[in-house]
């Protein structure tokens, strides 16, 4: 099994990782979740249940706080004061392998043709909170929380 080494990852605008998110230092992505609803009567002895909707899940990201990251930062700060989804916000593992909002594969996403999902291509995340911390003791950071819309594939 093959491991990667955290100081490789990144996080980029653009599948091409063209503008790199300035500063930033670690992400966490929470992943798929299946809602499940408890389709148990009396006189059952083990609970059985019935399968909904997927939500793609949450990402956050965090690093040191640069206002001059016009490509990068101060994109997603308008991207999240306009409420403007974003479809290329890519979250590298290493320097070829990266999360990005997408179902025109079928790892760790549905697929193009699956069921409820729309038109390829039509995931996206948006940034639903932003944290600025500064301490006389430290340097600056910068924290974004973001929201995924449909799911994220793996390339």
């Amino acid at each position: 099994m093959a491991k990667k080494v955290g100081k490789d990852a990144k996080v980029t605008i653009g599948v091409a990782g063209t503008a790199l998110i300035a500063g930033m230092g670690t992400w966490n992505m929470s992943g798929i979740t299946t809602e499940s609803f408890d389709a148990s009567a009396f006189q059952d002895n083990w609970k059985t249940y019935l399968y909904g909707m997927k939500d793609g899940g949450t990402i956050t990201f965090n690093g040191w706080l640069d206002p001059d990251d016009t490509t990068g930062q101060n994109v997603l700060i308008a991207a999240n004061a306009k409420n403007s989804s974003l479809n290329s916000l890519c979250f590298f593992v290493d320097n070829t392998k990266y999360f990005v909002p997408n179902q025109t594969t079928g790892y760790l996403g549905p697929g193009a043709n699956s069921t409820g999902m729309g038109t390829p291509g039509l995931s996206s995340v948006n940034i639903t909170d932003i944290a600025i911390t500064a301490d006389k003791s430290g340097v600056e950071t910068i924290s974004f929380t973001a929201k995924v819309n449909g799911c994220m594939a793996f390339v």
